[in-house]
């Protein structure tokens, strides 16, 4: 009975969780519609959303084994080789050109992915679940709408602010993640693979686009944090944002723990280590964005008219600057 209505738990909490952040990707890019402009907020945190959602959903769907292409084909990488040399088949380069294939293009290694996780955590099974994938591919939707608002504000309708370009620390750490990634890829394909214990295979790869997520989540807050302490003022910044965050993040950790205590082994929070810190992480972000909105920047909140003519000129300034 009880275990019963831990699984039901589990469940709820995912299901709950994923509709909360995934709610939590609205208020933003509708709060910047209703006041046309992106001013008060940096285009720095949705556009390296952009970057984290679409690995964390590239990592979700190896450890769920669900990839469309992985139902639409059994092809085997060898069928794919193109009619060349037999030299160049055995050659080094053509073995990993078809490893690289079959793990990203093909995929037919999910199922293997989730052997190797197995064979490093004991038997067990990932506690990564369905509703992390959905959340992933529709947090990236909407990243890159609300990212769109910033790089073309003409589309939008809006006026065009000088915040309109990602810093160069945040491209910086967008061109490591990738790198990062593309040379545990080169590894992964050019090991033997053989001992998933102890050789680079697959599921390395999956840890990387994990750990990009991670990164991701370390510090694509800060520069908002920055950005509203110049301002001393979170106006432009949607505080529902961060609550629905918040209770996702709870839920999140939470669903995990109901999860590993199932398992009676906690390898399902040390083995999916990503999951767990990103919960944890924007909890604490969250925080610090909360006593920003309540209680430093409160009295703050709603700027005089002078203010807001202020901003108003200084905008059709730039907009004139930009037409000439």
């Amino acid at each position: 009975m009880a275990v019963g209505f831990l699984t039901f738990l589990s469940g709820l909490f995912g299901w709950i969780y994923f509709l909360a952040w995934s709610a939590s990707f609205y208020p933003q890019p509708l709060l910047n519609w209703r006041r046309r402009s992106t001013s008060g907020t940096t285009i720095d945190f949705p556009f390296i959303n952009v970057l984290g959602p679409s690995e964390w959903h590239d990592m979700s769907v190896r450890m769920n084994n669900i990839h469309p292409l992985l139902s639409l084909t059994s092809v085997s990488p060898a069928v794919c080789r193109p009619a060349v040399s037999e030299s160049w088949t055995r050659s080094p380069p053509h073995k990993i050109l078809v490893k690289f294939v079959s793990i990203f293009i093909l995929n037919t290694n999910s199922l293997q992915i989730r052997a190797q996780y197995a064979a490093r955590h004991r038997g067990l099974e990932s506690t990564v679940q369905f509703n992390d994938i959905t959340f992933a591919l529709h947090a990236l939707l909407l990243s890159i709408i609300t990212t769109s608002q910033y790089f073309a504000p003409s589309l939008w309708g809006f006026t065009p602010n000088s915040g309109n370009r990602p810093s160069r620390f945040i491209l910086g750490v967008a061109a490591g993640c990738i790198t990062g990634v593309l040379l545990t890829c080169v590894i992964v394909a050019s090991s033997p693979g053989n001992d998933a214990v102890y050789d680079w295979v697959a599921l390395d790869i999956v840890y990387a686009v994990g750990y990009v997520k991670l990164i991701v989540t370390l510090i694509k807050y800060t520069p908002q944090i920055v950005t509203n302490y110049n301002n001393q003022s979170t106006d432009g910044w949607s505080i529902s944002q961060i609550l629905l965050d918040l209770t996702g993040g709870v839920l999140s950790v939470s669903q995990q723990a109901i999860d590993s205590y199932q398992l009676r082994d906690w390898s399902g929070i040390t083995g999916n280590p990503v999951k767990f810190a990103l919960g944890n992480i924007s909890m604490v972000y969250d925080t610090v964005f909360i006593i920003q909105h309540y209680v430093l920047y409160h009295d703050s909140e709603k700027p005089q008219s002078s203010d807001r003519e202020n901003q108003r000129l200084l905008d059709e300034e730039r907009r004139a600057e930009r037409s000439e």
